[in-house]
């Protein structure tokens, strides 16, 4: 079995549920979508990325981790479950699987997976879809980009109406190409506490700390 593989490297967990844990990250080569704040667009072209074998990737993570992140791209293009499956079986480590919703997994796929941290677009990432998650229960939590607090809330609350999601699934995070993250921080936390909103806003942790 071989993928496509941009990068392998090791550092924090900078979002999401397990922020700050310390994370084996293997990113997978190619993205169907084009989102307008993507900060990994290197990623988006397949054959950018490296062809790897399961155990040429297996022999560049560090076995002392807790967790294993497998992200993008979008890693639901490529066949992960045996890449996840030799993670959990060799290094018992934690996978968490970072996907932006479009693509449901493979049922043996989320059986094996610990942490789906799904990322769905909102129009502010240059897209509209149509995303249907009311009878999906593999979702672990959903991460949202927000860039215009104001707006882009509006349309997370109706999202999450919509799709009949837990609020305490939700987890709010700025957009994180603005020069003054910290005050891009705030502002969502302010706007979140005036509409009286249930989610949860948690920073990039990597952003504040100038790590990777």
């Amino acid at each position: 079995m071989k993928y496509w593989i941009t990068e392998i490297f090791q550092s924090i967990q900078g979002e999401g549920e397990v922020i700050g844990t310390p994370s084996n990250f293997i990113r997978l080569a190619g993205c169907h979508l084009r989102c307008i704040w993507c900060d990994t667009k290197y990623s988006w072209f397949k054959y950018e990325g490296k062809e790897m074998t399961l155990d040429d990737i297996l022999s560049q993570l560090n076995r002392n981790l807790p967790l294993t992140t497998i992200t993008g791209g979008e890693p639901l293009l490529q066949n992960i479950t045996p890449l996840v499956a030799a993670i959990k079986l060799e290094l018992k480590q934690k996978v968490l699987i970072e996907t932006s919703g479009t693509i449901r997994p493979p049922k043996k796929l989320v059986e094996l997976v610990d942490i789906f941290s799904v990322s769905p677009k909102l129009s502010n990432a240059g897209y509209k879809f149509n995303y249907n998650f009311i009878y999906e229960k593999w979702p672990t939590y959903y991460k949202f980009v927000i860039v215009n607090p104001e707006k882009d809330l509006k349309e997370v609350a109706e999202f999450v109406r919509r799709n009949n999601i837990n609020p305490e699934k939700v987890i709010l995070q700025p957009d994180g190409r603005v020069n003054n993250y910290e005050e891009a921080l705030r502002r969502l936390v302010d706007a979140v506490m005036e509409f009286g909103l249930p989610f949860r806003v948690l920073p990039q942790l990597h952003r504040l700390i100038g790590y990777r």
